[in-house]
């Protein structure tokens, strides 16, 4: 059973309380507490998964902080909070402590607090990190995976691809400037960002929405030349994916003021599933899925 699969059965379970606005399964949660809507999402990282065993400390604390902002850009929203907890075995105080150091350092980058957490050890050496992130946002501006309407214009932010070599699944810049640009001008209502590869999660984007798409692999824009196979499914590329209607797209080109590139890739389609299309031709047998936690 993959991941998407294990959480189809998983998230009937729970009950939704009247003052979550936003469930279960987009980036982030969204709750209605005291007249404002809170964002929440927690992310984690685990030793030899997320990154190599021997990786600077600062740069682990960063990348989990990260990863939990990217979550929060993916909704149009704001960071505040976080809360951290850490489970490891052989390292030492020293590594610790620029663990810590990173962490405050890429926190107070992006104007958020670290609140609390837990610490504990593990009878391996491993580490496994875990992040819990609350942000804010407009319930009139959240962006959510649900909102893609035939027609519209598929987006990516930056490039997509060849991740791990050029250690970008490290040194990423989570997308908060650009996605609450999006959110802050109707330019989107529907946005997700791309953490285990576009093959992957374009597929939960459209699920939500009810709708399909084709894809013009031509259009991805591949980092260092890398292969569209390497473009769609290495992952981690912690890019925004959004749709934007047709009407808008002129507006949003022009008003885009950012270094990071924009690349249209395809159009959401009323009949679902993913086509893929090389210089207009569907490719039949293409066979990628993307990152799989519980195939790996």
């Amino acid at each position: 059973m993959n991941e998407s699969e294990l959480l189809k059965k998983i998230l009937p379970v729970f009950h939704i309380a009247s003052d979550v606005t936003v469930p279960p399964g987009d980036d982030c949660a969204m709750l209605e507490f005291g007249g404002k809507y809170l964002l929440a999402a927690a992310d984690q990282l685990i030793s030899n998964v997320h990154y190599l065993y021997d990786t600077a400390p600062e740069l682990v604390a960063a990348k989990l902080l990260k990863r939990n902002l990217s979550d929060i850009a993916a909704m149009g929203g704001i960071p505040r909070w976080a809360l951290l907890t850490l489970a490891v075995k052989g390292r030492s105080d020293e590594w610790l402590e620029r663990f810590f150091a990173g962490l405050e350092d890429c926190a107070e980058k992006y104007n958020t607090a670290i609140v609390g957490g837990d610490l504990a050890g593990l009878p391996n050496d491993l580490d496994c990190a875990s992040l819990t992130i609350l942000g804010e946002a407009e319930p009139d501006k959240v962006c959510l995976r649900k909102n893609g309407q035939v027609g519209d214009h598929i987006m990516v932010t930056g490039q997509l691809g060849d991740t791990f070599y050029t250690q970008h699944h490290l040194n990423f810049i989570p997308r908060l400037k650009e996605g609450r640009f999006l959110a802050e001008n109707g330019l989107t209502r529907c946005m997700m960002d791309i953490s285990d590869g576009i093959a992957s999660d374009l597929p939960k984007l459209l699920e939500q929405s009810g709708k399909g798409a084709v894809v013009a692999l031509e259009k991805l824009p591949c980092c260092n030349g890398c292969t569209v196979e390497h473009a769609l499914s290495d992952g981690e590329d912690y890019e925004l994916l959004f749709t934007v209607a047709p009407e808008k797209v002129d507006l949003l080109y022009k008003l885009w003021n950012f270094d990071v590139p924009l690349s249209c890739i395809g159009k959401i389609t009323e009949d679902k599933g993913l086509i893929y299309t090389l210089n207009g031709k569907a490719i039949d047998n293409l066979e990628i899925t993307g990152y799989e936690h519980f195939n790996a």
